[in-house]
């Protein structure tokens, strides 16, 4: 191995670790949403709660910081000079199709299957977008290694989520939609990580990501109102109940991580890295916060493992001929 390849291990090595923290991390916005939710009794208005928090976190950061700033403000022409297509700015759209779908669809089909099922759209579509090049780190072969570790990561999460209640039915056309919820988001650090890779700052396409997710859920929020009158409960202010808004906050994070990390480890390699820190932090937030539906039973520690082997079969060294 020459030094050269030896660094870039080490750099990909660090990156799953701070892929894998960050997705333990975003696993307590789950918890922080649904006690959002109680208060506001509209899954939409939450998501909305978030991508308005995030967007003020992040507003911030570009009035203390020229570089994000500039990155951002680079972005309509880098558009008009043909480097970024309009298309890539849509990574958004995805996050909050995603959200819209899981606040509907959970109730329909219950927690267990919608997780197999988006966690199943995502790892599929997601060698097909490094395949494709989509993202920053250009395209990726569909190599067996990689097919057995996507089938290997999507057994994980299924032996995950044996054993747990799920009040859900097998409802085909609520499945296909989860799974197509997961295949669309699969898009999103691959967008993202062009725009930051283009404008140098990920807090840039992040900021882009925000703005695009928070007009949709606008959008959809309008129509929904318009076909079923929305009601919702105004949640207790942040500085009554500063925990219920650190939602937001958290998605800018893993936001954040995936807009960086889509060129170093490829949306593939990501995306399963994800799925073991998420299934990991789902089990540390029932120890540390445990509730009367906590069922930390062994086949979620053995789905979590077999995911993590996954992880480590995707990351495996190319064989490459030294000079």
């Amino acid at each position: 191995m020459t030094q050269s390849s030896g660094t870039l291990e080490k750099a990909k090595f660090s990156h799953i670790v701070i892929t894998f923290i960050a997705s333990i991390i975003i696993t307590a916005q789950s918890s922080i949403n649904s006690e959002l939710n109680t208060y506001t009794e509209n899954p939409l208005i939450t998501a909305l709660i978030n991508f308005t928090t995030g967007l003020i976190v992040l507003s911030v950061m570009m009035i203390f910081s020229s570089p994000i700033r500039q990155g951002f403000i680079s972005i309509p022409r880098l558009v008009r000079e043909g480097r970024l297509k309009r298309w890539q700015l849509f990574g958004g759209l995805s996050g909050a199709f995603f959200v819209a779908s899981q606040s509907s669809l959970v109730q329909v089909i219950g927690v267990a299957i919608f997780t197999v099922a988006a966690v199943a759209g995502q790892t599929s579509a997601a060698l097909l977008v490094d395949k494709a090049g989509i993202g920053p780190a250009g395209k990726q072969p569909v190599t067996l290694m990689r097919i057995g570790a996507a089938i290997l990561g999507i057994v994980g999460v299924l032996v995950s989520v044996l054993g747990q209640d799920s009040t859900g039915q097998f409802a085909f056309g609520a499945v296909l939609i989860s799974f197509a919820a997961g295949a669309l988001v699969s898009t999103q650090p691959a967008l993202n990580g062009q725009i930051a890779n283009h404008t140098g700052q990920p807090a840039a396409a992040t900021m882009v990501n925000f703005i695009v997710g928070f007009i949709t859920l606008v959008v959809v929020y309008a129509v929904a109102h318009q076909v079923n009158p929305q009601s919702f409960n105004v949640p207790p202010m942040p500085w009554e109940n500063p925990v219920i808004w650190l939602g937001g906050p958290f998605g800018v994070l893993f936001v954040l991580t995936a807009s960086f990390m889509a060129k170093t480890l490829g949306v593939f390699l990501f995306t399963l890295t994800s799925v073991v820190g998420q299934l990991s932090g789902a089990i540390l937030m029932d120890v540390l916060f445990p509730t009367a539906s906590t069922n930390i039973t062994w086949q979620l520690l053995l789905g979590i493992s077999i995911t993590g082997a996954a992880v480590v079969l995707a990351s495996g060294k190319k064989k490459t001929k030294t000079q």
